[in-house]
């Protein structure tokens, strides 16, 4: 099927390439494993340490490697086929995933031996995400850019929605174990995919590649020249380190707060998911994302997360969580539908790399910092900090952009008897597109970006990595 002429509507409209439909079907299966991966850790460090601070970093060490490596990451998504870069990315991930079983079978579980295994994942991981989110664009065309960016974090979600409740009787019924090998048994179907997802005549990237030095440098200029771009990644960099250390507070309010088990803390990421997955559905039909639409989404989500925080009941706190869930998305797939549509074709892995660092690379300070902060002055009191963070964000950035646009130099009027601009080809350098997301800010103080685009989810909700 010819991707450039499937039509664009329909919230479900890029399932209809037969090689993105395979690619999300079968991540689809990927992402659960992981999902159920995921809380079994959480659970599993928990039970052998009793420390919301050793829970913090095993969940920060996993990205530990996008803080230090993570520009690297989208200059090699940028050298290399990124169908190659998955099918290898995919391959470790079983393997860690199968140490993780033997290390539980063995009855020697080592705390360094988990920090280590979290910090491997997490170099996988610094490759594996900008190249997923790069690929996707290949496979789709940049008509379906906005669709696909919902049904990438539609599969995470949903995946978020089944994984946690199927681990959280699974732990009970037959050990962490088993949960750790039949994640990695699920990579199986994520690899089939890619392997039966063959290149198209003609659509191969013409791009030339990347030097290795001064590259990644290069994706941070090119955000840094987008006030808006700049605006929309300090709101999800500071959410995301600070209010979205689920795997952290929610394991300790499920354990010592509530005291509900692992069932209870399979029922919290079921009833966060279900909010993910409806927030995830309604951003996706909207066809134009705006810097607004991130503002309001970390206010709301803040909000919520500031009521969870004092909620004195277990069925209180969990309704909670569904709007949280809500709100979270609505920012998530604002951001990365906004973000794709501001990046060259030339420039997709390296940014999505700035994206990735931005969105996870704060994991390895904040998750501590909330763990440390829930071990010391009360769980409430962590998510509370998380809270306050994702209001106080957004309130800074608005002002910022509001302050960026009014002073802005409105452009000088040619004089009459200037000649008309002269032609110039692709291959010149002058002809490059001014950024979308500079020509809007001096027009437009909502930031609307003209073609929403692709994203990714937030990698580490639940504690799982994505693949889909």
């Amino acid at each position: 099927m010819d991707v450039n002429s499937t039509t664009s509507t329909g919230v479900f409209a890029a399932l209809r390439v037969r090689d993105y439909r395979i690619y999300w079907s079968t991540g689809l299966v990927s992402n659960i494993g992981s999902a159920m991966q995921g809380v079994a850790l959480d659970w599993f460090v928990l039970t052998l340490t009793h420390s919301g601070t050793a829970l913090g970093w095993v969940a920060g060490l996993q990205f530990a490697p996008v803080l230090l490596f993570g520009l690297w990451g989208g200059v090699v998504a940028d050298r290399y086929d990124r169908r190659t870069l998955l099918l290898w990315t995919q391959t470790l991930y079983a393997v860690q995933a199968l140490l993780l079983t033997g290390i539980v079978f063995s009855g020697h579980a080592a705390l360094w031996l988990l920090y280590v295994l979290s910090f491997a994942l997490g170099c996988v991981f610094t490759v594996e995400n900008p190249a997923r989110l790069s690929f996707v664009t290949e496979l789709v065309g940049r008509a379906l850019i906005p669709k696909a960016a919902g049904l990438n974090i539609l599969s995470l979600n949903a995946a978020r929605l089944i994984g946690p409740a199927i681990a959280g009787v699974l732990i009970g019924a037959i050990g962490t174990g088993w949960v750790f090998a039949l994640n990695a048994v699920s990579f199986t179907v994520v690899l089939a995919g890619l392997l039966s997802i063959r290149p198209r005549a003609g659509e191969t990237r013409a791009v030339s590649r990347p030097p290795w030095t001064g590259a990644g440098a290069e994706g941070l200029r090119y955000v840094a020249a987008r006030p808006e771009l700049v605006g929309v990644f300090t709101i999800f960099g500071l959410v995301a380190t600070f209010a979205v250390n689920f795997p952290t507070t929610l394991t300790l309010f499920a354990g010592r707060v509530f005291d509900v088990g692992s069932r209870g803390l399979g029922l919290m990421n079921t009833a966060l998911a279900v909010g993910t997955v409806a927030g995830t559905i309604a951003a996706t039909r909207g066809v134009s994302p705006r810097v607004r639409t991130v503002v309001a989404g970390a206010l709301l989500f803040g909000g919520f997360e500031a009521l969870a925080a004092v909620m004195p009941t277990y069925p209180a706190f969990l309704a909670l969580l569904l709007p949280m869930g809500f709100t979270l998305m609505t920012l998530n797939t604002a951001v990365s539908a906004f973000v794709q549509s501001e990046v060259s074709d030339a420039m997709r892995g390296r940014v999505m790399a700035v994206y990735t660092v931005i969105s996870m690379g704060g994991s390895p300070v904040g998750a501590p910092v909330i763990g440390w902060v829930s071990q010391h002055a009360g769980v409430r009191r962590g998510l509370a900090v998380g809270a306050a963070t994702a209001v106080l964000a957004a309130l800074g950035v608005a002002l910022w952009l509001a302050r960026t646009t009014r002073s802005a130099p409105a452009p000088a009027a040619p004089p009459a008897s200037a000649p008309p601009p002269a032609r110039t080809t692709p291959s010149d350098p002058a002809a490059q597109p001014v950024s979308r997301s500079a020509s809007a800010s001096a027009t437009a103080p909502t930031g609307r970006s003209p073609s929403p685009g692709h994203p990714a989810g937030h990698g580490r909700c639940t504690g799982g990595t994505s693949h889909g």
